[in-house]
């Protein structure tokens, strides 16, 4: 089963950072906005990564590894397609993104945060963004055919405004929980900042959202 499992992880994996352009809307003024180029893709130090794109910083645990580019855009490419195949709002979902940084304690236990530029874009406001998220992550999960929840929340992490999602998937015979996906999503400084965790250890789990819940204050 676990080669399902895993199935399941890389179909999941993109939503986390996927951003749809829709229609214009104008948004208020940002007083003194920060300006800063485009890809920046940050750099480790003392065992943690740091971002002043968004003057973030996050450790990585002890017992995880960094990622590599390629199976980053591996679970991408496969995330990808699978909203492409089962979400209306799968046609919708851009691949401009920067990938930040991503860890793993192995490939069930996974972090990853990244982002995309707003600027010169058609821009939903970010109550549209969440709502486009919940439908987007709902059609694809349920073209699927899988069992899952899924819960919806907002909450402050230091200066800024986030929303998390929460995802439940369960194994269709026995009902019992087999990966639990947590997103996190922010407008900062005119771009899109998401983090994403998929887990089955409940231990890696709490170590990842415990290491990003505090990367923020």
């Amino acid at each position: 089963m676990k080669k399902i499992y895993f199935s399941f992880l890389l179909l999941t994996f993109v939503p986390l950072h996927s951003f749809c352009q829709q229609k214009k809307v104008n948004p208020p003024p940002i007083k003194e906005e920060l300006i800063i180029g485009d890809q920046e893709t940050g750099k480790i130090e003392d065992n943690k990564y740091k971002c002043n794109l968004f003057d973030w910083q996050i450790e990585i645990p002890e017992g995880f590894t960094i990622t590599s580019k390629e199976r980053a855009k591996e679970l991408e490419d496969k995330g990808y397609e699978a909203m492409k195949e089962h979400s209306t709002e799968g046609k919708n979902v851009s691949r401009a993104t920067t990938t930040l940084i991503s860890f793993e304690k192995d490939k069930y236990n996974i972090f990853s945060a990244n982002y995309e530029s707003l600027v010169g874009k058609k821009k939903m406001t970010f109550e549209e963004y969440k709502a486009f998220m919940l439908k987007l992550l709902d059609e694809t999960y349920s073209g699927k055919g899988m069992k899952y929840d899924i819960a919806n929340s907002d909450l402050k992490l230091g200066k800024y405004n986030f929303n998390k999602i929460v995802v439940h998937l369960y194994h269709p015979k026995t009902d019992a929980l087999i990966l639990t996906q947590e997103f996190y999503s922010s407008y900062i400084n005119n771009h899109l900042y998401t983090a994403g965790l998929n887990y089955q250890n409940e231990n890696a789990g709490y170590i990842m959202s415990y290491n990003f819940m505090k990367s923020f204050k």
